[in-house]
C-alpha cells in the first residue's frame, strides 16, 4: 500500500501569520483562526483514516484560498491605517505611536468610547468611581490625614501627545492615614478636570503618586484665570512642542504650586484617562491658584484642550475638611 501523502496543519496557519503580521490587527487573525483549525483538523482525521488524498488537498486548497484572502484583508486594513496617520495632525502620529491603544479628547477615540477601545478599558464605560466629578454636595470628615512631604526636585519635562507631564526624580512623598505614596510626576490639564459646584477653572495640576504596594494618590492643584502662575513659570518657559523635545530642569520647588491655604476635598476615585484604574485616593485642593490667559493659550497651542467630561458621583462621600499638613521631608 503506498504512503499516504501527510499535511501538517499548523504550519499553513504559521506562514499566514508570518506574512500577514505587520499589517493584520490581532482581532483580524482571531477571526480567522477558527475556520483554520477546523481545516487543519479535518485533514488531520483524513489522513489517519486512509481516505483518498484527492479530499485533503482540496481542503489545503481551500485553506490556501483563506490564507490568500487573510493577506489581502490585512493589507487594506494596514492601507486604511497608514492613511490615517498620513492623514493626522502634527501630534496625534506620535500620539498614537506612544499608546498602542490610541485614545483622544474628541471624536471616534474620545472619552464616550474610550470603554470599547481596548478590554482593559471596560471600567472607563463601566466603573463604579470614575473621576473627574462635580464636587457638589460635601461633608465634614472628621478622620483621616494628608501630609505632604515634598522637596525641590530636578524635573523631566515631556510631550506625551496628551499633556505636559513632569517625571520627578526623588521629589518626595505623601502620607494618606499613614501610607507612604511616593511621588511620580505631574501634568496638566486645561480646561479643569474637576468641577466645584457646576464650575470649571482655566486649568488643572495633578501630582500622582504611588505606594509600595502600586496603589495611586493623586494631588489636584485648580488654577482659576487671573494673573500670571509664577511656580509654572520656570516649566512654561519652553514647553517642548513636540513628543520628541523633552526639557530638564535641574531644581523645582514642587510645593510652590500648591495654595497657601490648603484645605482639601477628599473622595475615592480613577485615573481620568485610559485605562481609568480605580481605587485612586483623591485629594483635591478648595481653594485655586491662579493662572494667565497667556499661559492657558501656551499650553492649548501645544495640547489640546483635555479635560475628561465629570462623571457620574454614585454613592460616593466627599470629604470636605480633611486634615492636611505639609511636612518637611523625612
Amino acid at each position: 500500500m503506498p504512503e499516504q501523502e501527510t499535511v501538517d496543519p499548523i504550519a499553513p496557519m504559521a506562514v499566514a501569520f508570518d506574512a500577514a503580521r505587520p499589517r493584520m490587527s490581532r482581532r483580524l487573525f482571531a477571526r480567522r483562526t477558527s475556520t483554520w483549525l477546523l481545516a487543519g483538523g479535518a485533514v488531520t482525521v483524513l489522513a489517519a483514516c486512509g481516505t483518498s488524498n484527492a479530499a485533503s488537498k482540496d481542503d489545503v486548497a481551500a485553506l490556501r484560498k483563506e490564507v490568500a484572502a487573510l493577506k489581502r484583508a490585512g493589507a487594506e486594513e494596514g492601507a486604511a491605517a497608514d492613511a490615517h496617520g498620513a492623514a493626522a495632525k502634527p501630534g496625534e502620529k506620535a500620539a498614537a505611536a506612544h499608546d498602542a491603544k490610541h485614545w483622544e479628547y474628541e471624536g471616534a477615540t474620545g472619552p464616550e468610547k474610550w470603554g470599547e477601545l481596548a478590554p482593559e478599558n471596560a471600567v472607563c464605560s463601566s466603573g463604579a468611581t470614575q473621576s473627574p466629578i462635580d464636587i457638589g454636595g460635601t461633608q465634614a470628615g472628621a478622620g483621616g490625614r494628608t501630609n505632604i512631604k515634598w522637596q525641590p526636585a530636578p524635573l523631566n519635562v515631556q510631550n506625551n501627545g496628551h499633556t505636559i507631564q513632569a517625571d520627578v526624580a526623588n521629589g518626595g512623598a505623601i502620607e494618606v492615614d499613614g501610607v507612604p505614596y511616593t511621588l511620580v510626576q505631574f501634568h496638566f490639564h486645561a480646561p479643569s478636570e474637576h468641577t466645584v459646584g457646576g464650575k470649571r477653572f482655566a486649568m488643572e495640576t495633578h501630582f500622582v503618586h504611588k505606594s509600595a504596594k502600586g496603589e495611586l494618590a493623586v494631588v489636584g492643584v485648580l488654577h482659576e484665570a487671573g494673573k500670571d502662575n509664577e511656580a509654572l513659570a520656570p516649566i512654561w518657559a519652553g514647553l517642548p512642542k513636540s513628543t520628541e523635545e523633552k526639557k530638564a530642569l535641574p531644581n523645582f520647588d514642587l510645593a510652590t504650586v500648591l495654595p497657601k491655604d490648603r484645605a482639601m476635598y477628599r473622595y475615592a476615585g480613577s485615573l481620568t484617562t485610559p485605562p481609568c484604574t480605580e481605587g485612586v485616593r483623591w485629594q483635591v485642593m478648595q481653594v485655586p491658584t491662579s493662572v494667565s490667559e497667556a499661559q492657558v493659550k501656551a499650553f492649548n497651542a501645544i495640547i489640546k484642550p483635555n479635560a475628561r467630561p465629570v462623571q457620574p458621583q454614585k454613592a460616593r462621600d466627599v470629604l470636605k475638611d480633611a486634615i492636611y499638613k505639609l511636612l518637611p521631608p523625612a
